[in-house]
């Protein structure tokens, strides 16, 4: 049996969540959404790749967070829900080194290991936040 995966991210700095002047604040963007084809037999692999630019007069810290909480360096659990049920993963790759001035991609990997059983054919999704902080005066 194979399942469709979808890592739909919402990539969003939701509304106050970017401190920064309101002329300028960090715009996060979405480069690759991720379907990943999930056996349990194999597992799955996938990336998500996200771009966030903010001002290049300021610095900001970059914050990663599904429904579940803020995820954390070097990786973190990450669950994949649809009307099936869930798939549980990990996203893997989360640098310490959160910093943007000016431009940023961040990589990260996604890993969904074998032996779900219980996982049915359908879609799978996870609300993936990015947030930026302004950071003014405090060191990369």
């Amino acid at each position: 049996m194979r399942v469709l995966a979808l890592l739909s991210l919402l990539c969003v700095a939701p509304p106050g969540a970017v401190q920064a002047a309101p002329a300028a604040p960090c715009q996060v963007a979405q480069l690759v959404s991720v379907p990943v084809a999930y056996s349990a037999q194999a597992g799955a692999r996938g990336q998500v790749r996200i771009h966030v630019t903010c001002p290049a007069s300021g610095r900001y810290r970059v914050q990663f967070s599904t429904q579940d909480g803020p995820l954390a360096a070097p990786a973190g659990p990450v669950v994949l829900r649809g009307a099936q049920g869930e798939l549980r993963g990990e996203v893997q790759g989360i640098p310490l080194d959160r910093w943007v001035q000016g431009a940023r991609t961040f990589e990260l990997p996604l890993v969904l290991p074998a032996g779900q059983w219980a996982a049915q054919s359908g879609a799978y999704q996870v609300l993936f936040t990015v947030t930026a902080e302004s950071v003014a005066g405090e060191r990369p």
